[in-house]
């Protein structure tokens, strides 16, 4: 039999071949489908139950998903629903109590990965400055950390409202160590010395001590 013949023969072949694998492919097409598009929880919004936030927060495509401007937009609406809604804050509670210790653990991680860029915004912002501008820096942060304060006042979270899934200080410290650099932890600790030595020296100066509660007590600018 010639090459001629061979050719011939293998065509019907292939195309067999094909034919077999036209539906395989097309299952295939469809799963990434599901799993790209349907299998993303949704966002959730100003009136979505706080069951789905919490899911939201502990699925691996669903917070940890979020570029940084969606997530601080969500992060900045469910805590505003967790401060003025008592309802929502006791179902989101009790939906965080009955999650599996791992999805507990999850949900954890994936706040601690949404805030840590808010936090390390101030942190880097004063270790660029010059010493002779960290102070009023620090003074301006002082001031917005007592506003939110302030506006988290409502907001009671104790150990009892978590349950078994209070994390514990080693715990928080093993998340703390998984999560940062050596550097941003040296960074962060210089931070917080700075801090609190300029709270304390607001605190035993009578004029800089009115003088910031001038500041708390004017609309914010």
């Amino acid at each position: 039999m010639n090459a001629g013949s061979d050719a011939l023969y293998r065509r019907p072949r292939w195309r067999m071949v094909l034919l077999l694998a036209a539906p395989v492919l097309a299952l295939t097409a469809v799963w990434v489908g599901v799993t790209q598009l349907l299998l993303k929880p949704a966002v959730p919004g100003a009136a979505t139950p706080p069951d789905q936030v919490v899911q939201f927060i502990i699925h691996p495509a669903g917070l940890p998903r979020l570029d940084r401007r969606r997530a601080e937009a969500f992060l900045e609406q469910q805590v505003r629903r967790l401060v003025r809604d008592a309802a929502f804050r006791g179902r989101f509670l009790a939906e965080y109590r009955v999650a599996s210790p791992e999805e507990q653990q999850a949900f954890r991680a994936h706040l601690f990965d949404a805030f840590k860029p808010l936090v390390m915004d101030d942190i880097r912002a004063y270790g660029a400055l010059e010493p002779d501008r960290r102070t009023a820096f620090l003074d301006d942060r002082i001031v917005a950390y007592n506003r939110l304060n302030a506006f988290l006042g409502h907001l009671h979270i104790s150990k009892t409202d978590l349950g078994p899934g209070a994390p514990s200080p080693q715990e928080v410290l093993d998340l703390l160590m998984q999560k940062t650099t050596e550097q941003e932890r040296q960074m962060g600790l210089a931070y917080a010395q700075a801090l609190k030595a300029r709270v304390e020296e607001i605190l035993t100066d009578p004029a800089l001590k009115a003088d910031f509660e001038a500041r708390l007590a004017a609309p914010p600018p």
